[in-house]
């Protein structure tokens, strides 16, 4: 069975956190001057993926290396839809290249080069 390890658990979800109170604020002010799409936005472009966010941090270990892999892609580019507001729907059209990235990742590079990424995040 793989997991994530710990460390790699508590940074995605520092760093999930961080975003959503940046993104908050971003809101207030823009709401402040006047402009509300920010806050109207904000639970379908912040919410919604930082929701999805947690539950893939707390799904159960998978059977496979490359599901988690695929897991800690799919959590990386979620952060980076929410964090990256302005090129939201082109990494969000992108999804299928962290599949292919973790693919190539497991099948055509090398294992002295993947084993100590691969360890960096999975247990």
């Amino acid at each position: 069975m793989f997991e994530i390890r710990e460390i790699a658990r508590l940074g995605l979800a520092f760093a999930a956190l961080v975003v959503f109170l940046w993104r908050g604020v971003n809101a207030a002010i823009s709401l402040n001057a006047g402009d509300e799409t920010a806050l109207l936005a904000f639970p379908l472009t912040v919410i919604f993926p930082l929701v999805l966010t947690v539950i893939l941090l707390l799904m159960k270990p998978t059977k496979t290396r490359e599901g988690l892999l695929m897991r800690v892609g799919t959590l990386i580019h979620l952060l980076l839809i929410v964090s990256l507001p302005k090129f939201s729907l082109i990494l969000a059209l992108g999804f299928p290249f962290v599949f292919l990235t973790v693919e190539i990742h497991e099948t055509w590079l090398p294992k002295r080069l993947t084993m100590p990424l691969s360890r960096l995040v999975i247990r």
